[in-house]
């Protein structure tokens, strides 16, 4: 059920309203983009991690 839910959610934002180009976020997407700049971050991190790993296994 979740995975029915997940994008009917992505897209209810009041964006989607809009036709055409559209430069400046809503306040639902400002959450989204607060999640993605954080999953980036994780995501950085978890590999400056396991390549200090390997670089320090190679010694």
């Amino acid at each position: 059920m979740s995975r029915i839910l997940f994008p009917a959610l992505l897209l209810a934002t009041p964006a989607v309203a809009h036709e055409g180009l559209h430069h400046h976020p809503h306040g639902v997407e400002h959450g989204w983009l607060a999640v993605v700049a954080l999953g980036a971050l994780v995501a950085a991190g978890v590999l400056a991690r396991r390549a200090l790993a390997a670089v320090r296994a190679r010694k």
